[in-house]
């Protein structure tokens, strides 16, 4: 860029991490504003058009309109703002890694008319909304697991919802994991916990939740009964899985809810299955009477 920088982004967004483009869009991010010395952001404006360093990474062809839009020579970014403390403001949906440089902010006045915006859409995520609006009145108990957490925004929101739970969420990474931190500090959702782990190996005591929840993350898996074996483990007695999947979306297997209801009765629960808008619903228990 020729352009002077007028800002600097703080978050834990890197190279590697950022190929789950998709997560980051409900990740936060600082940009602390240092070039310039206007308000460029307001409470008149509730999103914002980011002008900032590229991304240093090439999606699919597939994906062309990612490269485009944030792999070019500039990266631009729709984001929401959240608030500001000091030359520090916060927002939502940055696409840009931690450290990159911001050259300009405009607001986003046409909002109201996003669908005019050729921006790539995903149906996927709204079905994923849906099925955690489904799930969270099922949740219940003082602790709960989210396992595959990603950038924390479900887990946040159960947090939040469940003020008497504590909230721990799993993902591989320490850097999506400290990203998880992140959100829920600048959220104020006190009563989360994130650890960088693996869906094989949780680093928690036998019988220890009492609900654990699995949104679109199992058919990532390659060893899903597995996976299950080790949730069971730190599962109380009676305590419950409730778990939702894409039919139309897999990796390697598709399986339908008849294909889920085999693997968790093949590991032991209880279960019972349900299709909704192409999805499939789990709710799974841990038998009390295995466990004597």
């Amino acid at each position: 860029m020729d352009h002077e920088a007028i800002g600097k982004v703080h978050n834990h967004a890197s190279a590697e991490n950022m190929q789950i483009l998709p997560l980051w869009k409900q990740a936060i991010s600082g940009i602390e504003i240092t070039g310039v010395e206007d308000d460029l952001f307001t409470e008149e404006h509730s999103h914002y058009i980011v002008i900032h360093d590229p991304l240093k990474i090439n999606f699919p062809k597939s994906r062309e309109e990612l490269n485009r839009r944030f792999c070019a020579q500039v990266g631009a970014s729709v984001v929401s703002y959240i608030r500001q403390e000091g030359n520090m403001h916060y927002v939502r949906g940055l696409m840009a890694e931690n450290g990159a440089s911001v050259y300009s902010v405009l607001p986003y006045t046409s909002f109201d008319r996003m669908e005019e915006a050729k921006f790539p859409k995903s149906n996927m995520e709204a079905r994923k909304k849906q099925a955690f609006k489904d799930i969270l009145p099922m949740l219940h108990g003082k602790n709960i697991l989210d396992v595959g957490c990603g950038v924390g925004t479900l887990t946040i929101k159960i947090a939040n919802t469940k003020p008497d739970a504590l909230v721990h969420g799993i993902d591989l990474l320490e850097s999506v994991i400290e990203q998880c931190r992140f959100n829920s500090k600048i959220e104020g959702v006190i009563n989360t916990k994130f650890v960088a782990a693996s869906a094989y190996e949780l680093p928690f005591q036998q019988g220890y939740f009492d609900s654990v929840t699995c949104f679109f993350m199992l058919h990532h898996l390659d060893d899903v009964p597995r996976a299950l074996q080790d949730i069971k483990r730190v599962l109380k007695p009676g305590g419950e899985v409730f778990a939702a999947e894409p039919v139309d979306h897999y990796h390697d297997v598709q399986r339908y809810p008849e294909d889920w209801k085999k693997l968790f009765l093949d590991a032991g629960y209880v279960v019972e299955v349900w299709e909704k808008d192409k999805l499939s619903y789990i709710r799974a228990t841990k038998s009390e009477e295995r466990e004597q």
